[in-house]
Formats: structure tokens, C-alpha cells, sequence
């Protein structure tokens, strides 16, 4: 609804409401007495308002409000309602993305397929599970079938529940001025609702995932209880009088707001200061379950004192998918700009802001960005400026903006989202194609007289021993580098931090970042905070690309040792994948030994690097189920973020800002700077920072060492059992006549698949 169209309404609500009660100009002007502060209104102010309605300040409406009798929760329900349908013609624009129906039909080809395999009834073609085969990678099919998320930052107080309830225009979420969200939000469409939940909202413990929603099996796995909204108010509320902690980790919230037919919204806490870890787990931990990230931060204090610290957090973890595009995943809400700031001071922040942060945005998550091929060219901060939104949900033009951005962003991620669906069905359907081209090729093998197959299969048995018994001996020389590489790693990020922690150090650090020293005393304990955690981070990212890289080689080395039938010469090549498709996948069955770890360590990165060479559909079975608990299955990104990889975020910047951000100072003849890395210096000694640093890069290397023993103990297991199943096979002698039988059968499954190109 356009502005005047909105002020005619608004007027003629106002002056029905006066002469229903009988009252003139002047009489509401004597009457207009409102919060103890006497008369707001003359009868020229009633007339003012009265014609011009949407430039009153919220006092003076309050004032004539009073006069006439009416709440002012009346008056701004109608200004809701007029406003909303203008809002939902914004978000409706984004139009219904066509995943579902990508995933529906990929599923319909496949159920045909296996329908197909059902009517062999051939004991030759049960004998080699083909229909359980199709069955996992349409599992990978399933896991696609998700919509992006966009995810909503910021601290408790920030507005992210309001922001929300405004774009899907309904009062779902709890707001308060105090913590209110104490879970993790999720809002979907009532259409992603499945038939095993019937509440509008049901609650998840840790570890379930977006897509799991469809899937029966995790629902009753995880789903703590459902039912209507008062269970938020219950499981997912700060209740400050009860202290009693649950398990309560995610509220699936379901809505008929348009925009939820497109993408899913997700509200996180944003109580990092307090005493509930588990907030700052889930706070920081969000950015695990969100494809694009909405940072909320009010006005007054756009991006001071913490705030800038948690973006960091957040926004490192979330590189973009397009360098062309490496901001358009990215917004910044500018909250509570009230009508009372002017237009040209709301706009002056966000470039105020951005000119003073930039250096830190490019230590804090555009170098890494960088360093780790996401972008080509840090970001100008006039473009990080334009990535900025106010918003009021009261003012009509903030809020339309607000719903515009979060429209475009939508659009871009479903576009995005669409193209990688489009990518992993293509790709599932050519596995099942080369699957069935190599089943075929291991019928025909076996045609072979059997002492012919026995003997092959001995021989290359006889081969595989001898070349394993030296890779078994590299991978464990890997696994004893793990303590090399912690040590080394320590040593960097100790030198890192006893210069950066010492008063030189410092004192520099304040120098080339601050020139107000209240701004520095705030801030500069999120700052080294973050500074020493993206060190940590690029260390142990680096370390860790150097082990996965020697141990792809070893997989690969283990996949050309392994024994493999005879073939015809067909290709049945898979990209990326470098060896033959076989009946044994070595990268398969050694990321499946790492299902249920937990914290993976560089296991987690190498994982990663799988799916984004390969995409999620190479991996089935217990291997899947490690990609899905990186958050790798249907994602937006198939880059698995930090958080994962060390099992939980890291609060080093949180703890230090509250060490930092009690310090008093005093200037005693000397520079306020000299004086405050004195005290930060001191600070920093007294909270042992170094303890959680040496702690976290213990653990990621421990983790690493356990994740690969436990990846080569599974390698081994899958490949013996893949040898004695060969050895079994080749005593089998089987009829050449039904052989020719089963190859035409597969080859008329062959034509199913074929006929959808």
C-alpha cells in the first residue's frame, strides 16, 4: 500500500474515531494528557494529525489515542493490517521455488527403475542386492529436498524475533527485552509439514538437520514433543526463575507465510554474555543450519562493542558460493531506526561504520575468504555499506525496503539451490546408469570358467596383501604425524599470541585500529578475541588440508591395489573420482569407519572436500550419514564450516571481551593507548587465554588421529569383506544362457533411464 493511500486510511480511522465519541479538535486537545507528562496536543497539533497521520511522532498519537478513548494497540493493529497486504505482495514475489518438484520426479524415475528391478525375479541379479543399491542413492535424493535457509544474528536485543514476525507478517516468535530465544528457530511452510508431525510447532534435540523433516525415521529419533505454540513459551524461552536445562535444540515452527514457500527462516538466540554456554553454542552453532545470514544490530551501536566480534564468528563460517556475487548472502540489519532519527543520519551510519570496521571485516573474515579461494578481491566497504537495511517495523518505508532485500536474497539462494539439485540428480541418475553398466559387466565375467575367476581372484588378492601391508604402515605414519603437525601448530599460534597479547604488540594493534579510546576500551576484547581465532582457524585449516591431501593418496593408492573383476572396456568413469566404478569404493568405506565421532578434527575438512569434488551422491550408506552430520546433504555450499570441524564453536573472543570490557584506566602522563594494552596485556594473562587455544588445537589434532584410526579400521573391514564375497562369487557356476537373460534384463532398466534425457 502505497504512502498516501496509507495516510488517507489512517485519517479517516482517526476522525471516525473523534466523532464517534462526540469530541471536537479542542476538546481531544484538552483531553490528550498521556504518561504523566501532561497535554501533548493543541488543536493545531490535532488538525496536523488528523491530515497527515503518518508523520506524527509516536507521543503525540499516543496523546490523541487517549483522547478518543482508543488503545494504541487498536490503532496499530489497523496500521498493521494496511500495511501487510503491501508486505505480503512483496515476499509473495519470490514464487514458489520448484525443488519439491525436482526431488518428486528424480524419485519417480528412480521407483521406476526400481519396479523394473522387481519384476527379475532372477536369483542371479537378487544375488547382487541391485534394488539395494538404487535404494541408497535414492536416500541421497531425499536429502536434497530442502529449501535454503536464511538465518537472523545478532544479540537478544537486536530484533531478530520482530524482524521475522514482520516478514512472515504473524506473531509466532517470543519478544521481549530480555533473552527471549533460548533455542533454535526454524520456520517452514505448512506444506513442508509431514504427516508424522501434526502440531505447529515440534521440538528437536541436537543433531537433527533442515531436510530431516521429511524423513520418518529422524522425526521420532529426535523429536523431543509437539503441539501448538505454547511449547515455545515452555521449551524455548529464557524462564530467568528456572534454571532447569533441557535438550531442547530446535523448534520446527510451521507457518502459511509466503515467503516460507521459498525459503525457511531461522531465528537463533543471541544471549552471549550470559551464563548459559549453551546459548553461545547454539548462537554461534546456527550458522551450521544457514545458507544465507541476516545480522541484526540496533542503531544506536551499529556494530560496536561485541557486535562486531559475533558477526565475525558468524560470517567467516558462511563464505560466499559466487565470487561474482561474494555478498549477496549477506545482509545487515540496522534495527530501531524510529522515526524520530532522520532518514540522512540512519544512511550515515552504515558508511560511517563500515569505513571505520573495514580493516578489521578483512582480518576477521575477508583474508580468510580469500586465502581460501572464496574471492578474487576484498570488498570495498562502499559494498558492504550497500548490504545495509534499516529497519523500524513502523515505518512503512524501512520495512518495505526490508522485505524487498530479503526477497532478492531469497530469490538468489533458491536460484542457487535449484542449480546444485539440478547438478546432484544429474549426477545420482549417471551413478544408477553406470552402476547398472557395471553390474552388466560383472555378469558378463561371469560367463569365465570358475577356475579361471578363482584363479584372478587369488592373484589379485595375493597382489592387493603385499601392496597393503606397506599402506597400512604409511596410514599409520600419518596417523603418528597428527602429534607433528600439533606441534607445530602450537608453535605458530604461540609466537601469534605472545607478540599480539604483549603491551608492544598491543599498543600497535590499538594504534593502527582505534582512534577513540572508548571505542577501543569496548571493543578491542572482541577484536584480539577474533583475531586470535581466525589464526587458529587458518592454522589448523592449513595443517589439516596438507594431512587430507596425503590421505586422498593413500585412499587412491588403496582403491588401484584393491582387487577388481575383469571389464569389457566400457566407461563407466566418474568424474573426479580418478579409479574404475567398482562394486568397492575406498573413499566410501573409510568415511563411513567416521559415522557417529563426533568432532572430526581435519577429517571433518577432507570430508568436505568430497563432496565438493564428487557431490553427495558417491557417498551412500554410513558415509552419507557423515555428510549429513557436517550439513553437507542439499546445502547451499558443500563446505562444511569450522564449527563442525572442532566439534562446537570457539568462545575465546567472548571470554576475552568480558576480561577486557571491565577494565578502568587511568592516564598518568602517558598515551590512553600505552595505557590500555598495559591492562588488556593483563587482562589476557589473568584469563589464561593461551589454555583454550592449546585445549582446542589438542582436540582437533586428537580428534584427527582417532578419526583416521578409525576411517582405516572400517577401510579395512569393507575391503576384506569385498575380497571374500569375490572369492565366494567366482566358486559359483553359473549358467551362461541365464547370464545373456540378466544382461538383457538390465539393459531394458537401461532404456528407463535413458528415455528421461
Amino acid at each position: 500500500m502505497k504512502h498516501d493511500e496509507l495516510n488517507e486510511r489512517l485519517r479517516t480511522f482517526l476522525i471516525s474515531s473523534r466523532e464517534n465519541a462526540g469530541l471536537s479538535q479542542s476538546d481531544v486537545a484538552a483531553r490528550s494528557e498521556v504518561f504523566g507528562i501532561g497535554r501533548t496536543l493543541d488543536q493545531r497539533a490535532v488538525s496536523r494529525i488528523e491530515s497527515q497521520p503518518m508523520n506524527a511522532d509516536a507521543i503525540k498519537i499516543a496523546g490523541y489515542l487517549s483522547a478518543v478513548g482508543i488503545q494504541p494497540s487498536k490503532y496499530y493493529e489497523i496500521l498493521t493490517e494496511y500495511t501487510y497486504k503491501e508486505d505480503d505482495y512483496i515476499m509473495s514475489e519470490v514464487g514458489e521455488q520448484t525443488i519439491k518438484i525436482k526431488v518428486e520426479a528424480a524419485k519417480s524415475l528412480i521407483s521406476s527403475v526400481k519396479d523394473s528391478i522387481d519384476c527379475y525375479n532372477h536369483e542371479y541379479i537378487d544375488s547382487i542386492g541391485l534394488k539395494s543399491k538404487v535404494e541408497q542413492l535414492e536416500a541421497v535424493v531425499d536429502g536434497l529436498n530442502r529449501k535454503p535457509v536464511i538465518g537472523c544474528f545478532g544479540h537478544f536485543d537486536a530484533g531478530k524475533s520482530t524482524l521475522i514476525n514482520t516478514v512472515i507478517n504473524q506473531s509466532l516468535l517470543p519478544t521481549k527485552y530480555q533473552p527471549a530465544t533460548c533455542v533454535v528457530n526454524l520456520l517452514m511452510h505448512e506444506s513442508d509439514k509431514p504427516e508424522t508431525i501434526s502440531g505447529n510447532v515440534a521440538v528437536f534435540k541436537k543433531g537433527f538437520k533442515p531436510h530431516m523433516v521429511h524423513s520418518p525415521v529422524d522425526v521420532e529419533k529426535y523429536l523431543i514433543e509437539q503441539g501448538g505454540s505454547e511449547i515455545l513459551d515452555r521449551l524455548g524461552v529464557h524462564n530467568h526463575e528456572d534454571d532447569v536445562l533441557n535438550e531442547a535444540y530446535i523448534a520446527i515452527v510451521f507457518s502459511d507465510s509466503e515467503i516460507l514457500r521459498s525459503v525457511w527462516l531461522l531465528d537463533t538466540p543471541g544471549d552471549l554474555n550470559g551464563s548459559d554456554e549453551s546459548d553461545t553454542e547454539k548462537a554461534l552453532g546456527g550458522v551450521e543450519l544457514a545458507d544465507g545470514v541476516v545480522f541484526v544490530s540496533n542503531h544506536t551501536g551499529f556494530f560496536k562493542d561485541s557486535d562486531l566480534g559475533f558477526a565475525s564468528n558468524i560470517i567467516r563460517q558462511r563464505p560466499p558460493v559466487d565470487k561474482e556475487k561474494p555478498l549477496d548472502h549477506l545482509m545487515f540489519i540496522q534495527s530501531h531506526c524510529h522515526s524520530e532519527i532522520s532518514r540522512d543520519d540512519v544512511e550515515a551510519v552504515g558508511r560511517v561504520t563500515f569505513k571505520r570496521i573495514k580493516k578489521q571485516l578483512d582480518n576477521l573474515i575477508f583474508s580468510s575468504w580469500m586465502e581460501d579461494g572464496f574471492i578474487t578481491q576484498l570488498p570495498e566497504s562502499s559494498e558492504l555499506t550497500a548490504r545495509v537495511q534499516p529497519f523500524w517495523r513502523e515505518n512503512n518505508d524501512y520495512r518495505s525496503d526490508t522485505l524487498r532485500k530479503i526477497t532478492e536474497m531469497a530469490s538468489s539462494l533458491t536460484l542457487n539451490q535449484e542449480s546444485i539439485v539440478d547438478k546432484y540428480i544429474s549426477n545420482i541418475l549417471k551413478n544408477i546408469e553406470n552402476m547398472l553398466l557395471s553390474e552388466i559387466e560383472n555378469l558378463k565375467n561371469k560367463k569365465s570358467e570358475t577356475f579361471e575367476r578363482i584363479k584372478e581372484v587369488n592373484e589379485k588378492d595375493a597382489r592387493f596383501r603385499e601392496l597393503s601391508t606397506q599402506l597400512i604402515k604409511d596410514f599409520n605414519s600419518l596417523i603418528e604425524s597428527c602429534n607433528s603437525h600439533k606441534k607445530h601448530d602450537l608453535d605458530v599460534i604461540s609466537t601469534y599470541y605472545k607478540y599480539n597479547t604483549s603491551v608492544e604488540g598491543l599498543e600497535e594493534l590499538i594504534n593502527d585500529t582505534y582512534s577513540d579510546k572508548k571505542e577501543a576500551q569496548s571493543e578491542l576484547g572482541n577484536y584480539i578475541g577474533q583475531l586470535l581465532t581466525t589464526k587458529l582457524e587458518s592454522t589448523l585449516k592449513t595443517s589439516g588440508k596438507a594431512v587430507s591431501t596425503e590421505l586422498d593418496s593413500l585412499l587412491l593408492r588403496w582403491q588401484e591395489a584393491a582387487p577388481t573383476i575383469s571389464t569389457t572396456g566400457i566407461d563407466t568413469q566418474i568424474s573426479g573420482l580418478g579409479a574404475e566404478f567398482s562394486a568397492f569404493n575406498s573413499r566410501a568405506a573409510f568415511v563411513g569407519g567416521l559415522a557417529g565421532l563426533g568432532s572430526l578434527g581435519a577429517m571433518a575438512l577432507y570430508v568436505s572436500t568430497i563432496a565438493s569434488n564428487l557431490g553427495a551422491y558417491i557417498l551412500v550408506g554410513k558415509a552419507a550419514g557423515v555428510l549429513v552430520s557436517l550439513g553437507l546433504v542439499g546445502s547451499v555450499t558443500t563446505v562444511t564450516s569450522f564449527v563442525a570441524a572442532i566439534g562446537g564453536p570457539i568462545t575465546i573472543g567472548i571470554a576475552l571481551a568480558a576480561a577486557i570490557g571491565y577494565i578502568i584506566y587511568r592516564l598518568a602522563g602517558g598515551s590512553w593507548q600505552k595505557s590500555l594494552a598495559k591492562k588488556a596485556a593483563e587482562a589476557i594473562r589473568k584469563e589464561s587465554v593461551f589454555d583454550d587455544i592449546e585445549k582446542a588445537v589438542t582436540e582437533y589434532w586428537n580428534s584427527t588421529s582417532k578419526a583416521i584410526k578409525a576411517g582405516l579400521d572400517e577401510l579395512i573391514i569393507k575391503t576384506d569383506e569385498y575380497i571374500e564375497n569375490l572369492k565366494a562369487d567366482a566358486k559359483v557356476e553359473y549358467d551362461i544362457d541365464e547370464v545373456d537373460v540378466c544382461v538383457s534384463l538390465i539393459d531394458d532398466t537401461l532404456l528407463i533411464l535413458k528415455s528421461s534425457d
